[in-house]
């Protein structure tokens, strides 16, 4: 509570400060204008918050209402949207604190700090905060929109000064393109050497960015590299290609000044490479022209540097002969394989557009050998070419598969290599997104209806902490049972990760079929046979089911709930049994599945009994198999019954252990992801009829229960499955 106080006045106090300091922020930079567009900001959002409010609690908006509150008993349901994170978004971004080092903390103090004050007094639900937060920033963007705002960007006449104060020597600035990859270009004349300099701003950086996330996402890293997420990032990255290549010994684009422009530009000056662009050559390229294209790129890739930038813009033929950069890209140092090898790619269609592809083979094959050349195959492709080459191409539709027949020809018994995939979006991946997305769709509606604030303040967190642990103990008994069922040694840590896996696999499948397929491809890969692996994870299901029955059995007994001494079967099932085992045996008499079953199913049987055998008959293997299975139960038991110690209460272990399995049975029964709904009825009802748990408690005590085996481990399992699938795990 104390922590919660602390929050609430820091809460109380930012209120009153925010907004002053943003005020004499705004009139020290001579925006006065902007300050009183900020007031009538954080007025006109704070009275859309009201009227928005008042009509969802009037019972206008009956879905609105059911969605983002919760009831409560003192007063009815939580508040749909805070008034106030309304009206100080809406004011912080009319403001825009972009830049400004002490007043963006102070802002994020104070909206946090609100923000967490509601959220454990049980005054707003999660979803009601996020919809606060985005109501503010709608209202602020549409204020700034409608008076419009001052430019962001540094003035050229301030550029030039920061660039003079930090050593560049020019006397002519003059702006080339507003926009180029996502920063100005300025050319700068002076006495002895002419610059360009390359101007990086707030307002466009992010634009730019976005446009390389995207491509992040769409491509594998060889052919795009992930954006720098600040200016100063960016800046650095330059400066360091432009030092690598002037290592390499490659003529090209040299810093000579770096600076920062009031907080909200970056600046890089650097020295201009004066020569003719392939662009500019055309079809005129000669036979020696093209021996230093060669050149060049074979000297990058001795020195492990990707331009990954190549294009006929970049590459230049100097007045000596010889060929370099005209601008730095976004290489890397100490590149892969295939970023090299999209290097050459680009550098055999530049050439084929400038002197045909017979003559750029031939070139290429007689400067820096067959291989350079061949190696390309995989990689002619257009998406290994970049924006401007496709552009290029675009006339000449059928120069990669001249391209390709051309360089075939070196090797005329070799078969075509295959295309590397370089869409990052494969089967796989999209499954994983696809996933991700469903579990999202299921996850946050559940999460609407979570009453966190009575778990926050109410649970005694030393139990707490210790259903957390008992949740993590749980996925260890789930991996030595895995790694029981099968003869070979697994890693304990990549089986560990692979049952976090499973249990963000359950969002989107039924949990036994994401557990059977996420673990039988794990054991594939780790080099147990398929039928192996199948069978593995078959014996592992079943001593889990057999120590899950044995202590159902056990704990109802203790407890004195156990099942009744008789059973009775429906009449129309004891008829059914000998009319199946009849049909079933009656198969056999055909022929064709005979066949089938010799061919198909026995050989696979044979194969995978000696090791279900072999398994069985070592001791360490039994060990884990049955020890695995106890833990995992023994620990989902614990983990409910440190739950309800952390609300107060000792209720009898048994009892505990049979509203678990009670509650587990009835969940998987219900058709939804992780038996949402029904696990959490079951096992609250199960608390308080068989355990004496009152039922407010009970509820606190389940839903602290599910966060631990349930909530909590779902990001880590989606974490953990990336992390597989990164490394070729499943």
């Amino acid at each position: 509570m104390c922590i919660r106080d602390s929050f609430s006045w820091v809460a109380g106090v930012g209120v009153l400060i925010l907004p002053i300091a943003v005020g004499v922020d705004l009139l020290l930079r001579s925006r006065g204008w902007q300050f009183v567009h900020a007031l009538v900001g954080t007025g006109i959002a704070a009275g859309i918050a009201l009227a928005i409010k008042l009509a969802i609690l009037d019972g206008q908006l009956t879905t609105v209402l059911a969605v983002l509150t919760r009831p409560v008993r003192s007063s009815g349901r939580t508040n749909p949207l805070d008034i106030v994170i309304v009206a100080l978004t809406a004011l912080v971004v009319v403001a825009n604190l972009t830049g400004r080092r002490w007043l963006v903390p102070l802002a994020s103090l104070v909206l946090g700090s609100i923000t967490l004050t509601s959220f454990l007094a049980g005054a707003n639900t999660a979803l009601a905060l996020l919809c606060s937060f985005l109501l503010g920033a709608i209202v602020g963007h549409g204020v700034r929109y409608a008076f419009g705002t001052s430019a962001t960007r540094a003035p050229g006449t301030d550029i030039a000064r920061e660039l003079l104060s930090a050593g560049a020597k020019f006397h002519t600035l003059v702006l080339v393109d507003d926009y180029d990859d996502g920063a100005r270009l300025y050319h700068a004349r002076g006495a002895q050497q002419h610059l360009d300099i390359h101007v990086f701003d707030r307002d466009t950086f992010g634009l730019a960015a976005g446009w390389r996330f995207l491509n992040r996402l769409r491509l594998r890293g060889a052919s795009a590299r992930g954006p720098a997420l600040t200016l100063r990032a960016a800046v650095e990255h330059r400066s360091l290609q432009a030092y690598a290549l002037r290592w390499a010994g490659v003529t090209a684009p040299y810093p000579v000044a770096i600076c920062d422009v009031e907080g909200v530009s970056a600046a890089l000056a650097m020295t201009r490479v004066e020569g003719r662009t392939l662009r500019e050559l055309g079809t005129d390229l000669t036979d020696e022209q093209a021996r230093a294209v060669i050149r060049l790129v074979a000297t990058l890739h001795q020195h492990r540097i990707a331009f990954r930038g190549l294009s006929r813009d970049t590459v230049a033929i100097l007045a000596d002969g010889s060929a370099g950069v005209v601008t730095t890209g976004d290489g890397d140092v100490a590149s892969d394989d295939i970023a090299r090898r999209t290097d050459a790619a680009r550098v055999m269609v530049m050439l084929s557009l400038g002197m045909g592809t017979q003559r750029a083979v031939a070139v290429a094959v007689e400067e820096a050998g067959p291989k350079f050349v061949s190696r390309t195959l995989p990689l002619l492709q257009p998406l290994a070419l970049g924006r401007q080459l496709r552009g290029d191409i675009k006339g000449s539709k059928k120069i990669l598969d001249e391209l390709r027949e051309e360089i075939l020809t070196l090797e005329p018994a070799s078969e075509e290599p295959a295309t590397i995939q370089l869409r990052r979006f494969s089967i796989k991946g999209l499954l994983t997104l696809v996933g991700g997305a469903v579990a999202a769709y299921i996850v946050l509606p559940q999460l609407v209806r979570v009453d966190f604030a009575a778990v926050f303040a109410r649970a005694e967190w030393h139990w707490a902490a210790a259903s957390l642990a008992s949740a993590v103990l749980t996925f260890a008994g789930a991996s030595l049972v895995l790694h029981g069922s099968v003869p070979v040694k697994l890693r304990f840590a990549r089986t560990y990760m692979t049952q976090l896996a499973v249990a963000f696999s359950s969002l989107v499948a039924p949990a036994t079929i994401g557990n059977i397929a996420l673990n039988t491809r794990y054991l594939q890969r780790a080099g147990v046979a398929p039928a192996a692996a199948g069978a593995s994870v078959g014996l592992a299901q079943v001593f889990q089911f057999t120590s899950y029955a044995s202590l159902l059995a056990l704990s109802s007994v203790i407890a004195g709930t156990g099942p009744k001494a008789s059973f009775e079967p429906p009449a129309k099932v004891v008829a059914a049994i000998p009319i199946v085992l009849v049909l079933v045996v009656s198969l056999f008499a055909v022929p064709r599945v005979r066949a089938f079953f010799r061919e198909r199913v026995m050989p696979q049987l044979r194969a995978v009994v000696p090791q279900i055998l072999g398994v069985l008959q070592r001791p360490a293997k039994l060990a884990e198999l049955l020890g695995g299975a106890l833990l995992l139960d023994i620990t989902f038991v614990a983990a409910l019954y440190f739950a309800c110690r952390a609300f107060g209460v000792q209720p009898p272990i048994a009892a505990v252990a049979v509203v678990y399995f009670a509650g587990a049975i009835i969940g998987s029964a219900v058709p939804t992801p992780g038996g949402l709904g029904g696990i959490e009825a079951a096992m609250s009802a199960g608390l308080t009829i068989a355990a004496g748990v009152d039922s407010s408690t009970a509820v606190s005590a389940v839903l602290l229960y599910r966060i631990a085996t349930y909530w909590l481990p779902i990001p880590a399992g989606y974490i953990a499955l990336q992390r597989l699938q990164a490394t070729n795990a499943i």
